[in-house]
């Protein structure tokens, strides 16, 4: 939908009308994510969704009713990269909803707390930043003021089964990851997922057998029993969030979801946790930032699309610079035909020697590079140390493991 400017006006005309039929507050957007390769997007979508946002402002501001625009993000820095204009989609909508929970889970393949505020001795590679903290902070690094920032708080827990005779329950122990996910809960019955009003009604029971922990570095608890194992918050880990969020300054904070707090009372009052949330925000004033953020050159800044109906209230970003082409007669080689059914792109005899494209991915001749095209125009992306570009799947990867034989070891 978004790809398409006419596509893009008939939704943002029917989400106007609905709003107004409805007498709504504003307008809450979820996508998960734009420019996510592994889930079906495009190096496109990171345009293409600021250019939806930037004309849902301005049909929301002609309508002059004071309108709302949320969005729910990621903490991952790959995926801000991939899909974000971070300062200039913080200027158009009313607040961020940062969704700082998921950060570990059945995927990941060991068992481990979802929502640690801060960085474990454990915590290596992709997981070395992936905490509430640093991805927060994430956030205002990349041009995003606090007072847009506001910090997701799970009210479930994400659970594992332990391997069979694996009798080690520390942070990161492994698991059977075929299993796809601890036991279901008695009312959620989702494996992998425990609502916060069924785990804390089997730690009440004192021969339910479950033994409770705390991540000391996290802030969070974890339980486990048998091979059952499970990473959540508790209203001791919640109410050291909230003042955090207010040690920081940040807007304030959100919840995934209502409905899994105990709302019947059954481990103490009712809707404990989402009452600790509104009684710490309930007398707070985000206060004024006292960071600064770097302005995005003008080169590296998205261009605008001509607003439907209007102007937009936030300044427009400039269109990049072109970048003039130099005269080549372009020779290509075929590349090794790949594995996977996916169609293999051409590779460059020279890095220099092309300045248009088609398509998405591109090869580079040097194996660990690779293309992707941005209006046409060839950007080179190096992989991790140690990986070259697999063609067919479009992702780094092991040398051993590589769909061109240059590149193999």
């Amino acid at each position: 939908m978004v790809a398409d400017k006419s596509k893009r006006d008939i939704f943002i005309n029917s989400v106007v009308n609905f709003l107004i039929e409805y007498n709504l507050d504003g307008f809450d957007l979820d996508w998960e994510y734009p420019g996510a390769a592994d889930r079906g997007g495009s190096f496109s979508d990171k345009d293409k969704f600021f250019y939806f946002v930037e004309e849902l402002r301005t049909a929301f501001n002609k309508v002059g009713k004071g309108w709302e625009i949320t969005v729910a993000v990621p903490v991952a820095k790959f995926r801000l990269q991939e899909g974000y204009y971070v300062p200039e989609l913080c200027e158009l909508v009313d607040a961020v909803h940062v969704m700082s929970y998921d950060l570990r889970g059945n995927w990941a393949g060991f068992a481990d707390t979802h929502s640690p505020l801060y960085k474990r001795p454990h915590d290596q590679w992709a997981y070395e930043k992936l905490n509430v903290n640093d991805g927060l902070q994430l956030w205002v690094d990349s041009g995003c003021s606090p007072k847009k920032l506001v910090v997701g708080i799970p009210f479930y827990g994400r659970s594992y089964t332990l391997s069979a005779g694996n009798n080690n329950y520390n942070l990161g122990t492994y698991i059977n990851k075929e299993a796809g996910g601890g036991a279901p809960g008695p009312y959620t019955n989702a494996t992998g997922f425990l609502a916060y009003y069924e785990i804390c009604a089997e730690l009440l029971n004192e021969d339910g057998g479950w033994t409770k922990k705390w991540d000391e570095q996290g802030k969070v608890p974890y339980a486990y029993k048998g091979t059952q194992w499970v990473g959540y918050e508790d209203p001791v880990s919640v109410q050291i969030k909230m003042d955090w969020i207010k040690s920081k300054g940040y807007a304030g904070a959100m919840t995934w979801a209502i409905d899994m707090d105990d709302f019947h009372g059954l481990c103490g009052p009712k809707n404990t946790l989402i009452h600790i949330l509104h009684a710490n925000m309930d007398s707070y004033d985000v206060p004024e930032p006292h960071v600064s953020t770097t302005p995005r050159p003008e080169w590296d800044r998205p261009k605008s699309t001509t607003p439907s109906g209007g102007s937009s209230s936030a300044t427009k970003p400039t269109q990049p610079p072109t970048i003039p082409s130099r005269p080549s007669t372009s020779i290509s080689t075929s590349a090794p035909v790949s594995t996977s059914s996916s169609p293999v792109p051409s590779t460059p005899d020279d890095s220099d020697n092309f300045t248009e494209c088609e398509g998405d991915f591109l090869p580079h001749k040097d194996c660990n590079k690779y293309y992707r095209c941005d209006h046409g125009k060839p950007m080179v992306f190096s992989c991790e140390p140690g990986t070259v570009f697999h063609i067919g799947l479009n992702v780094c990867d092991w040398p051993a493991n590589s769909d061109r034989e240059e590149c193999k070891p």
